[in-house]
């Protein structure tokens, strides 16, 4: 006697978690942007209700402060005693990383950073742990420590900056068109390194930076900041 055929359950769908919200949120910002992303859609996409996503984040800046968050949560790099420029490096090469990892992320990781919505405390800790090893007195420890932050968020958010939603193509052609037309008469030494700043400096370039990075001019930034930071400590120490 033949046993009756049994159909197979399907798998249960995982329950939904703060983590399983972020991730989420973190796929709607990648294929649509931060400006078209939203709590409805994030909800929609793992089959809930909006208010369960309530449930976990009170707003959508909430949660993309926990989208941020989660985007730099493997940037600060182990302490390495008494090399504080090498941790500095680092720190600032895997922040880069991350962004260029999530570049719709990068406008908005800086801001969040800089208005402390994400409040990451770790990195905090960490980038003043760097400056008592540097050797930082500490009435100047918060100065630089403001500096630090804004140098790390500074050239991945000018990099990464997104183009023009509104006919993207057209503005890039223009803006080709106008940098090839800028005349030598006028900005005789502009015109000289044209050749090698179009399409590669800031201001004069059309390529998003996830498709074209600026990779040798982020290492000159890196040990221009590496220096003057040393520079500036020996002179705060005197």
């Amino acid at each position: 006697m033949k046993k009756p055929v049994v159909a197979a359950k399907e798998p249960a769908a995982p329950a939904l978690s703060g983590e399983r919200i972020v991730e989420a949120a973190l796929a709607q910002i990648t294929e649509r942007g931060v400006e078209r992303f939203s709590l409805r859609d994030v909800a929609r996409v793992l089959g809930v209700y909006p208010t369960a996503v309530y449930w976990y984040f009170r707003s959508r800046n909430e949660l993309l402060a926990a989208v941020c968050a989660h985007a730099q949560r493997d940037i600060v790099p182990p302490p390495r005693q008494g090399d504080w420029q090498a941790w500095l490096r680092e720190l600032f090469r895997r922040y880069r990383r991350a962004m260029l990892h999530q570049p719709h992320l990068a406008q908005l990781v800086g801001a969040q950073m800089l208005s402390n919505a994400s409040l990451d405390l770790t990195l905090v800790d960490s980038i003043l742990h760097m400056l008592q090893q540097a050797g930082c007195p500490d009435d100047h420890i918060v100065d630089l420590y403001n500096a630090v932050v804004a140098g790390l968020c500074g050239f991945a958010t000018l990099e990464l900056a997104p183009l023009p939603a509104e006919d993207p193509d057209g503005w890039a052609a223009d803006l080709q068109r106008r940098v090839r037309q800028i005349p030598a008469i006028e900005h005789p030494v502009l015109a000289r390194h044209l050749p090698r700043m179009a399409d590669h400096a800031f201001i004069l370039r059309w390529t998003p930076g996830q498709q074209r990075p600026l990779d040798s001019g982020f290492e000159a930034y890196v040990e221009v900041f590496v220096a003057g930071l040393a520079a500036r400590i020996a002179q705060a120490r005197t």
